[in-house]
């Protein structure tokens, strides 16, 4: 490996320099620049004092793709110390800089020349330091071709005619000189191939966080443009971005108008709309989702093997590449990454989850169990299942997911056997078998009703409680115009039907009775100012002079509270919860099957 590399130094002028011609570019296979200003104002800190700011490591390659500049040609590119570099330019050439969500904007140190042993020499700028006292608000201007010292000293006198400058001039020469300072680069030789740089790549820590396998598959993706691979990085990096900022979209209309040009591009003009959308996935939940459903596997490393070309095929000798194999999985994967950002899977996604009643970020258990169900949604697709049918089937799988815990043990080994049935059987057929199998009247009348004995608010099967709550437009309790679906996603306060301390009272002190989720539900302001964490019994009467006798009851039963709830005492209290459990498992069984 010591001959595929050499270690050398540049100064941080001749790096920046570098960069400003091209001949140092940044390639694809990084990330954007996620520094904070005070990681800005560290940086130059440190170089201001003399200190070492590690190694930048640069490689030779004519095919990999940079951002603007095309293909590599003899340029350098830097395969770490992006966020240096970027940092470097936005402090010292007032650079403007793209943050995570592709956001334009500067990031400005300032400097105090005069600064004596203890006290803060820079800080990262803001409106109050262009009258501070001493400061120089950016120090971009020092660096500056055209910067003139007599000049700045006479306006920095103008504004701070009370302050000595006698240290002035040493201080800006100081700051000034660390353009000079030497920085370790290690050059990697244009001999090694994408493979080794790229584990090179993902081997580096960049403060203190490693890069992970996903990393990994992305710079496989980008680095292979004679499969389209440039492209379907670049759908899965900006299609995350637009769900989260669709204002990114005019960016990309200016600046990337070859790309939004191509069949990736066109498929994401939809996410200019700026819809608020509930499953916000990551370019590593994407991934994922295409991986399970274009290929049937679950392991990343699974896949930057067939994107690699290396194959268990006997027909070749082991370790053997095959074109043909990273050809095919090239395609399945385009296929995928197309299927997963178009307009009607993913609003027909969306659709089939409200109109399960998971309407609200807040009732969606997790973005495991979601990637997982827009994987089989995409099964569906794939099968060639009408609209309407995806919806009825995702909305029951969903909370099938829930209610179950389908997901929540050994969810890599699940996921691939559930790949392996829908494949073979088709998703109708094969929900029909679990639902034959596990969801039974048994499960309903004994094993759903005990999981609402958790006293976690956010555990699955309650959150599938609420979902078929919110899809009927159950009023909450005593209300006649706030929804549970309403209150839960405005993030109302849960209120338990027989308060905590009336329980006590009762004799049920621990936490397994009166924190269970079956003791729970949501209530309006207005109601709350009635039954003010009272008994039952105790606000009944207060109740009646609001509500009529018919009115309580429709509502107590809307909510799946006991009738009797108001003649709560020590010895009906367990019988009064378990007839809830027993009701909301009813409710949940009544809303499954009217999906």
């Amino acid at each position: 490996m010591a001959d595929n590399y050499k270690i050398t130094q540049y100064s941080v002028s001749t790096i920046l320099g570098y960069v400003e011609n091209s001949q140092i570019a940044i390639p694809e296979i990084q990330r954007p620049f996620v520094w904070k200003g005070q990681e800005v104002r560290d940086l130059i800190d440190s170089l201001y004092e003399g200190y070492p700011i590690g190694y930048l490591i640069v490689w030779q390659n004519s095919q990999v793709r940079i951002r603007g500049f095309g293909k590599g040609g003899t340029k350098k590119i830097l395969i770490d110390g992006q966020q240096r570099v970027t940092a470097l330019m936005a402090a010292l050439l007032g650079r403007e800089v793209l943050d995570s969500q592709y956001r334009s904007h500067r990031i400005k140190i300032a400097f105090y020349p005069l600064a004596q042993p203890g006290e803060e020499k820079f800080a990262v700028s803001d409106a109050s330091y262009e009258d501070k006292p001493g400061w120089i608000p950016d120090i971009s201007v020092l660096f500056r071709r055209d910067f003139s010292f007599r000049k700045f000293e006479k306006e920095y006198k103008e504004k701070n005619p009370n302050l000595d400058t006698s240290l002035l001039e040493a201080a800006i020469d100081r700051l000034k000189g660390i353009v000079k300072h030497q920085v370790g680069v290690i050059e990697l030789s244009f001999l090694l191939d994408i493979d080794v740089v790229s584990e090179i790549f993902i081997r580096i820590n960049l403060q203190g966080k490693p890069l992970n396998q996903e990393d990994f598959a992305m710079s496989k993706i980008s680095v292979n443009e004679q499969y389209d691979g440039d492209l379907i990085r670049n759908c899965i990096d900006y299609f995350c971005h637009l769900i989260k900022e669709p204002s990114f979209m005019t960016i990309l209309k200016a600046n990337e108008k070859e790309f939004m040009e191509t069949e990736y591009g066109r498929l994401l003009g939809w996410l200019q709309e700026g819809e608020e959308l509930l499953y916000v996935p990551s370019y590593s939940d994407v991934l994922k989702v295409v991986l399970i459903a274009g290929f049937g596997k679950s392991k990343i490393g699974d896949l930057v093997n067939l994107l690699s070309g290396k194959t268990k095929d006997k027909t070749f000798a082991r370790g053997e590449v095959s074109q043909k194999v990273a050809k095919e999985a090239f395609e399945t994967l385009g296929r995928g990454v197309r299927a997963f950002v178009s307009e009607e899977n993913y609003k027909g996604f969306l659709k089939a989850l409200r109109r399960a009643g998971y309407t609200s970020e807040r009732l969606l258990y997790s973005q495991a169990v979601l990637n997982y169900c827009y994987a089989m949604y995409l099964l569906m697709d794939m099968e060639g299942l009408s609209s309407d049918k995806k919806e009825s089937l995702m909305g029951r799988w969903m909370t099938m997911c829930l209610i179950t815990g389908h997901y929540q043990s050994a969810p890599d080994t699940v996921v691939m056997k559930d790949y392996k049935e829908i494949r073979e059987a088709g998703m109708e057929s094969y929900l029909r078998q679990i639902e034959e199998l596990r969801l039974g009247e048994e499960f309903f009348a004994s094993v759903l009703p005990e999981k609402f004995t958790s006293t976690t608010a956010r555990t699955a099967p309650y959150l599938a409680y609420l979902a078929a709550q919110t899809a009927s437009g159950t009023l909450s309790l005593y209300s006649g115009e706030n929804t549970v679906g309403g209150l839960y996603a405005a993030k109302a306060e849960a209120y338990q039907i027989l308060p905590k301390d009336y329980l006590e009272k009762c004799g049920f002190k621990t936490r397994e009775t009166y924190g269970q989720v079956a003791n729970l539900t949501y209530i309006s302001k207005e109601v709350k100012a009635i039954v003010r964490r009272k008994s039952p019994a105790d606000y009944r009467g207060e109740l009646e002079k609001q509500l009529s006798a018919e009115e309580i009851q429709a509502s107590l039963a809307a909510n799946d509270i006991p009738e009797n709830i108001f003649d709560a005492d020590t010895g009906s209290v367990p019988e009064i919860l378990a007839e809830r459990r027993r009701k909301m498992a009813r409710k949940i069984q009544n809303h499954y099957y009217s999906l």
